[in-house]
């Protein structure tokens, strides 16, 4: 059974994981809404800041998960090769977390980042 700062890192790292599809997914909503409230041309000011604003904030949202994600698996992952667990895995991992953030924004990105990190979180969970 995983120690409460093992359970509490785990959730953490995995809600940095699910966080960043979705800012990259609420940008896309953004972007859409402006482009079609902008070639409408029946929004008002509002409108147009508004998804605006939501485009900018989710993406710099996404990129800031993803670099938080990067860290979190780095330190995670030193953590567990300095403990005698079963699994030692190489800090190299946080690389997946750098694909993560450019998938922020290019989305092919997450064809690499989210199979490597998924499989980091499940064998971190046995």
């Amino acid at each position: 059974m995983p120690s409460t700062r093992d359970t509490w890192v785990w959730y953490g790292l995995a809600t940095l994981f699910v966080l960043v599809p979705g800012c990259a997914a609420l940008s896309r909503v953004g972007m859409e809404l402006f482009i079609s409230s902008v070639s409408a041309g029946e929004g008002s000011l509002g409108t147009f800041l508004g998804a605006f604003a939501l485009t900018v904030l989710a993406s710099w949202a996404g990129v800031l998960f993803s670099l938080l994600l990067t860290v979190g698996l780095f330190l995670d992952s030193r953590h567990l090769r300095q403990t005698d667990g079963d699994w030692t895995p190489t800090p190299l991992y946080a690389l997946a977390g750098i694909a993560h953030a450019v998938g922020a924004t290019l989305l092919a990105a997450f064809a690499v980042s989210v199979p490597v990190i998924g499989y980091y979180l499940y064998r971190r969970r046995r």
